[in-house]
């Protein structure tokens, strides 16, 4: 079992029953999904760069990707109809645990600039945050190919949160993971 499932299971549900003020453990918040979006700008003008994007998230996810691909033509942005533009991985249950366990020991250190996360510049409802990881060498698994990935590819990381109460709050649930958050 994973070490942040045992953790959730011991420490996080008892400490939130507390500090929200649930009446019930099971109308406690948590994790429902982890999605990890890649999107390649030069993939309107070269096609072949969405595998960049594709291999890159199979190799973090141990998942196979989904293709995302523009529903209409727009001539601003030089895409047609139906051409790939980005991919897309959903993490759930069991593998949710672990890769967040990696994102917080390995990932988040190696961030220079990262001090904590703050609730104005991030949060963009009250169930789901999304970060943006530009510098792909920061994962270990992509620290050797990184000068073969395309300049332009990044990853954004969203945290999705099943509530059943509409007062939770994810950035308290994050800084229970032990994710530095600054809540003001």
């Amino acid at each position: 079992m994973n070490r942040l499932k045992l953790w959730e299971g011991s420490i996080i549900q008892n400490d939130l029953v507390y500090k929200v003020g649930l009446r019930n453990i099971h109308a406690m918040m948590k994790l429902k999904t982890i999605v990890l979006k890649s999107t390649v700008n030069s993939a309107t003008s070269e096609p072949k760069d969405i595998l960049y994007s594709l291999i890159s998230l199979e190799v973090l996810t141990n998942q196979k990707p989904k293709v995302l691909r523009t529903r209409k033509a727009i001539a601003a942005f030089n895409t047609k109809k139906f051409n790939a533009v980005s991919s897309k991985v959903t993490i759930r249950k069991k593998t949710l645990h672990a890769f967040l366990s990696f994102f917080i020991t390995l990932v988040l250190p190696k961030v220079s600039d990262f001090k904590e996360l703050k609730r104005n510049s991030l949060i963009h409802d009250k169930t789901s945050l999304s970060l943006g990881v530009s510098n792909l060498a920061l994962f270990p698994q992509l620290a050797k190919e990184s000068e073969q990935l395309p300049k332009e590819l990044g990853i954004t990381i969203t945290f999705n949160l099943d509530s059943k109460e509409s007062n939770c709050n994810l950035l308290l649930l994050l800084g229970e993971y032990q994710i530095p958050v600054l809540i003001t």
